[in-house]
């Protein structure tokens, strides 16, 4: 039978309350990184088309259009731009709009001072201004709201007595960064985030053979417990992983190789409401 016709309801279910809960985590970091749901959403069409295309067709060939528009809920017309774009080079668009604004303000001369600066900008009036740039990158977003953003986050400053209601305002960087930069621990979740869930893919759809995956959890601990398990973690759980790194050297090789490996990590959320339990797995 066809993989795409058998369809559970009790565990479509169970998958789209746990898709919440991921998709929860993941909006923390995306807005914090600056990315909007318009990338986010443009990304997972992007995704949901190629995994369609590419790991549903039939008869081992790659789906037709009208199979990829069946399985994703997207028109043909859609699927079809979007395997076009998945052919160049470009990716997509991921700034969002306060960005494209300081970059704007950084970059273009009508917005730079004698010396090659960027200028102090009144939020309001015509060019060069904070309004004139909301007009050109995001004239649906309120003014109010991107003055909000670019001070709220540190980007910029009031170069005004009332800071509450600034009538002009200055960047206080060289680019938007919102916070620190993380991108090595970026990198850590498209590969880590990434192999927990093909773990769990494997699993669910190979229980006669699953691989291993266990975890042991609480929602009463107290912080004595949250430290505990921190300091576990670090010391135990690194113990471990340095032991497994020396023994499976051996096993490395130049070509034809597998990605494979164990992670460890702590959690710690208030108010998560997850049954109490030991040791489980999923």
């Amino acid at each position: 039978m066809d993989s795409m016709t058998q369809f559970d309801p009790a565990a479509q279910s169970r998958v789209q309350r746990a898709l919440e809960r991921i998709l929860t985590a993941l909006a923390r970091v995306l807005l914090r990184q600056g990315i909007g749901y318009t990338a986010f959403a443009e990304t997972a069409k992007r995704v949901f088309v190629t995994v369609a295309t590419e790991e549903f067709g039939l008869r081992s060939r790659p789906a037709s259009k009208s199979r990829v528009a069946l399985m994703t809920g997207l028109n043909r017309r859609d699927v079809a731009r979007v395997q076009r774009l998945a052919t160049t080079d470009s990716p997509p668009q991921m700034y969002n709009p306060a960005l494209r604004i300081v970059s704007t303000w950084i970059r273009d001369p009508a917005y730079q001072d004698s010396e090659g600066h960027p200028r102090e900008l009144p939020v309001l009036g015509p060019a060069p201004s904070i309004e004139a740039l909301r007009s050109t990158v995001c004239p649906d977003v309120p003014i109010t709201a991107v003055t909000r953003e670019l001070l709220n986050t540190g980007v910029a400053r009031s170069a005004d007595d009332d800071a509450t209601r600034p009538g002009r305002i200055a960047l206080r960087v060289d680019g938007y960064v919102p916070y620190q930069d993380s991108s090595a621990k970026l990198e850590f979740m498209g590969t880590d985030v990434a192999a927990l869930l093909e773990t769990i893919g494997w699993n669910l759809e190979h229980p006669q053979s699953p691989k291993f995956q266990r975890k042991v959890s609480f929602n009463d601990l107290t912080p004595a417990g949250v430290a505990a398990l921190t300091a576990a973690a670090a010391n135990q759980g690194m113990d471990l992983l340095r032991h497994l790194d020396s023994e499976l050297a051996q096993h490395r090789t130049e070509t034809g190789g597998e990605f494979a490996g164990m992670g460890i990590y702590v959690f710690s959320e208030s108010g998560t409401d997850v049954p109490t339990s030991t040791v489980e797995s999923s």
